[in-house]
């Protein structure tokens, strides 16, 4: 028998907002609580609960991004290493993750013939 090993994160009052609206549109949209095999994040497309697909995610936020104006170079390193990184959540980054977000801002520079 395999034994999973929990991991306690904590989380801020914003996170544990939304968390309780994911639970609530869960029960509104499957009519029961989800359970611990159902996903967090689900498709509201599909009459079963399913993960969102990964592609149909990084849409929507690319289409967020680009509408709140966000600087391309920025939407561009979300495209290739999937990170949105701030000043917030730079010091939560690994230093792999680091580098490679940083090598898609300069690969993004480079394709636009700019420097930074």
């Amino acid at each position: 028998m395999k034994l999973r090993r929990r991991k306690t994160v904590p989380i801020d009052a914003d996170l544990a907002d939304a968390l309780r609206g994911q639970r609530e549109a869960f029960v509104e949209k499957f009519g029961r609580e989800p359970g611990p095999e159902d996903p967090l994040f689900f498709d509201p497309d599909c009459d079963t609960p399913r993960p969102l697909h990964h592609d149909k995610v990084q849409g929507e936020m690319v289409e967020a991004m680009v509408a709140a104006g966000i600087d391309p170079r920025l939407i561009y390193a979300f495209r290739r290493t999937g990170l949105l990184v701030s000043e917030e959540n730079l010091d939560r980054l690994s230093s792999r993750d680091l580098r490679e977000w940083r090598a898609a801002i300069e690969e993004y520079d480079r394709l636009q013939g700019k420097s930074h």
